[in-house]
């Protein structure tokens, strides 16, 4: 049973996280492991840490620690990645007759997943159609997140509770109560010389009060030393994070987005560990080494890939667009191989010709496996 420390951030005025290149209108909901592995090695550097010593036992394949991507919660309630193929745990029939609704859940809360990784057929849990009341499972954000009625009370009173009469709303209206925002904010910019404006929108998601983004930490090994006189790995972390919450978590952070205040729960959560060649919820983004392919992805019964491309920032060079990185996406079920840790990291530097030479150090992106081991059903 591997258990988790969870970070939990609020974030003060939203975050953009970009999906699709160039198109500043769009933003993910979500913080990828890899992102968040990038963000926490680049604010190390930033702070005068060293990188070579931070990325060599990932490269040498013993990391420290492993980490999920951030998943949103609302008051109490965690919530996290829906499964890509689910036949295990639904009839046919629901599958059929409830397709839409199922294809619209994003988010599932932990009450749920810890009944899906024992076997448990969930029809019964799924929330009903259109206004009817619900009895054992609720959807909040129409439908986006997911979760059981015994959860609703670790919710934010402002979502289950009326404020005229200080009594709880019925569970059907909570369909109505979003956890997130995503906007598109107007922007403009001035030309320097004919100070002509042109307007454009950046994304954003803002979350409602109570409500933000947490990712679980996994140490293996918090006391190993990033170098021979540097901090452990464990104070390295906290003082990177630190420097985030100060300086901003992904895109868009010259106008106040990024920014965060976070709190640390030990051990605080638990997730039942892969046994041999057994099947794993993934939580993270996973890049599968040469020794676990085919099996890892031949064995799975569904997963999904996602490209991992854009701009690297650097202080050593100009700004640059990385290789393109194909990635297993979380909330795939994949077979663990061997006894871990699974997957790795990859340099993703640019490599062509360069007038201006290349890269003078590597670009890692974070490719390592964190899930939950799935019993056999």
């Amino acid at each position: 049973m591997a258990k988790l420390t969870v970070y939990r951030l609020a974030f003060h005025a939203g975050f953009h996280v970009g999906i699709r290149g160039v198109n500043l209108e769009e933003s993910g909901t979500h913080i990828p492991s890899d992102t968040l592995f990038a963000a926490l090695l680049d604010a190390f550097i930033r702070s005068g840490g060293d990188a070579e010593g931070f990325a060599k036992p990932f490269k040498e394949r013993t990391p420290p620690f492993l980490l999920t991507s951030a998943f949103p919660f609302a008051g109490g309630v965690r919530f996290f990645p829906m499964p890509v193929p689910l036949d295990r745990w639904f009839s046919p029939e629901t599958l059929r007759e409830r397709s839409k609704d199922l294809r619209k859940v994003k988010f599932l809360s932990e009450g749920l997943l810890q009944l899906m990784l024992k076997g448990e057929q969930m029809d019964d849990w799924l929330f009903p159609k259109g206004e009817a009341e619900p009895e054992r499972g609720v959807a909040l954000q129409d439908g986006v997140f997911w979760l059981s009625a015994d959860e609703v009370k670790q919710l934010p009173e402002s979502m289950w509770i009326n404020p005229r009469t200080h009594q709880p709303i019925p569970l059907r209206a909570l369909r109505r109560h979003s956890v997130f925002a995503l906007q598109q904010v107007p922007r403009v910019t001035l030309d320097r010389v004919s100070s002509a404006s042109n307007i454009f929108h950046a994304g954003r998601v803002s979350f409602s009060l109570g409500c933000g983004l947490w990712f679980g930490v996994h140490w293996l090994n918090p006391d190993m030393q990033v170098s021979a006189t540097g901090p452990s790995f464990r104070n390295a972390f906290l003082r990177a994070l630190a420097t985030l919450a100060d300086d901003g978590l992904g895109g868009e952070r010259t106008v106040g987005y990024g920014g965060f205040s976070w709190t640390e729960e030990p051990d605080s959560l638990s997730l039942p560990d892969p046994k041999g060649e057994s099947l794993m919820w993934l939580l993270s983004r996973y890049h599968p080494r040469q020794d676990e392919l085919p099996v890892a992805l031949t064995e799975s019964p569904g997963y999904r890939l996602t490209a991992v491309a854009g701009w690297l920032r650097s202080w050593q060079g100009p700004s640059q667009r990385r290789q393109r990185l194909w990635l297993v996406a979380e909330g795939s079920l994949i077979c663990s191989v061997g006894s871990g840790p699974w997957g790795d990291i990859t340099d993703v530097r640019p490599r062509y010709l360069n007038p201006a030479g290349d890269l003078p150090h590597p670009v890692w992106r974070y490719g390592f496996a964190l899930g939950a081991g799935v019993e056999s059903g």
